[in-house]
């Protein structure tokens, strides 16, 4: 079976990242933006509260090699479908360098393979569009089983809804960056499942393998 994620917020909390930001950037520009910046309730705040410069700011929260972790939990779930036989992708929006500079920082670039790995500026086109999906699901066989797990019900499972993936939403662990809007998106946005920890998708992962027999 093919299980493909997001990255933010479902592999790991996007909130990690930004606090690593504020962290090089504090180191940049001096100990005391820290406290300010950590205080802020967005990034766009935090920038303004230290008064430089945003494309300074910006070029530091793009580029930086992120201080960032995978869970115990979340390096389990992957270690458990990876021995399974499981093809594991990631199916991100960003930046290419944010991106893969976190996907290094997390370790995944040795548990995924390159050609698995699917970030929107490399594509050239985001989630909505449905190339990367479409291109991922090109490159497995017809009948391999195929899974997308992420947090966004607003762009996320549309796509993989419609090329009969299916999809697990990641519910949101208290940190989340931005809000999941699940009253707001019709029908096709809906994902198959959803889980409150990964802990619990290797045993759904299974079930679905069940359904499949």
């Amino acid at each position: 079976m093919l299980v493909a994620f997001d990255l933010d917020d479902t592999l790991f909390a996007e909130a990690d990242f930004v606090e690593s930001a504020y962290r090089a950037i504090a180191s940049r520009y001096g100990a005391e933006l820290l406290p300010l910046m950590m205080s802020a309730p967005t990034p766009a705040a935090a920038f303004d509260a230290t008064g430089l410069p945003i494309d300074r700011l910006l070029d530091i929260y793009r580029r930086h090699m992120p201080d960032i972790r995978l869970s115990p939990e979340v390096r389990r779930m992957l270690a458990n479908l990876s021995d399974a036989g499981h093809r594991l992708a990631i199916v991100t929006d960003g930046r290419s360098v944010t991106q893969r500079n976190k996907i290094r920082a997390l370790g995944l670039n040795r548990l995924v393979a390159p050609r698995d790995i699917f970030i929107s500026e490399e594509v050239g086109a985001d989630k909505l569009s449905g190339e990367a999906f479409v291109m991922l699901d090109e490159s497995c066989p017809a009948e391999l089983p195929k899974i997308y797990v992420a947090d966004n019900p607003t762009k996320d499972f549309l796509i993989p809804n419609r090329l009969n993936w299916r999809t697990v939403c990641l519910l949101n662990f208290g940190r989340n960056i931005h809000p999941q809007q699940f009253e707001s998106v019709e029908a096709g946005f809906w994902p198959s499942e959803k889980i409150s920890s990964l802990a619990e998708l290797p045993e759904l992962v299974n079930k679905f393998e069940r359904l499949k027999k």
